[in-house]
């Protein structure tokens, strides 16, 4: 089986465009973070799995269809008139109503953007993105990761293939995860491998 880190000639078509929706890519191209180094390349792109949105998407087009479902069945006008207010303040109420929406959506939409792993020649990136404003970069270098084990334990996560990546790093360096990412069992390999040839190198 050929390395998938030694690149051949035609080196364009072993790596991947990161798009919007990518959340496994081997040789990515076109994303960087912050404290990369000029000749640092990534090698891995972990994100969480698609599906594990379901719930936050499912519970978003409950909430946009509840003003619907009051219309249709005029109960909006029986509210008004048990809380003797006036037309204009309906729009008004249901304008900031789908702003609550839209930004609950939007929060965890970006939660999911944001929170990457990724593995470069170097080191693994852990990057974690909470509520927009709070976010977390941890990182160590290979050299100094002992072990790279995966779980993936339900029906669910085994259809979809999806799991939870944890490389134990020694010493007090905090320890990294990518929680339900695709392909654990290929994403822990590729990583041990790259240890394996650190500690050859070194």
């Amino acid at each position: 089986m050929p390395d998938i880190f030694i690149r051949p000639n035609d080196t364009k078509k072993d790596e991947e465009h990161v798009n919007m929706f990518s959340t496994f890519c081997i040789n990515p191209i076109g994303i960087s973070f912050v404290e990369q180094e000029p000749d640092e390349k990534i090698l891995l792109f972990l994100r969480r799995h698609f599906v594990t949105n379901a719930p936050w998407i499912f519970i978003t087009f409950i909430l946009v269809l509840i003003p619907v479902f009051f219309f249709v069945f005029r109960l909006d006008l029986q509210l008004l008139q048990t809380l003797s207010l006036p037309g204009r303040f309906t729009v008004i109420f249901i304008i900031l109503y789908y702003l609550m929406v839209f930004s609950y959506a939007f929060v965890n939409f970006i939660t999911w953007f944001y929170n990457v792993l990724l593995v470069t020649e170097k080191r693994v990136v852990d990057i974690d993105y909470s509520d927009i404003v709070i976010h977390n970069i941890a990182f160590t270098k290979l050299t100094h990761v002992q072990e790279v084990n995966y779980t993936q334990a339900g029906f669910i996560r085994s259809f979809f293939n999806y799991g939870n990546v944890f490389v134990q790093t020694a010493g007090p360096e905090t320890n990294l995860e990518g929680l339900s990412v695709p392909q654990p069992r290929r994403a822990a390999q590729i990583i041990a491998n790259l240890i394996g040839r650190e500690a050859h190198a070194a």
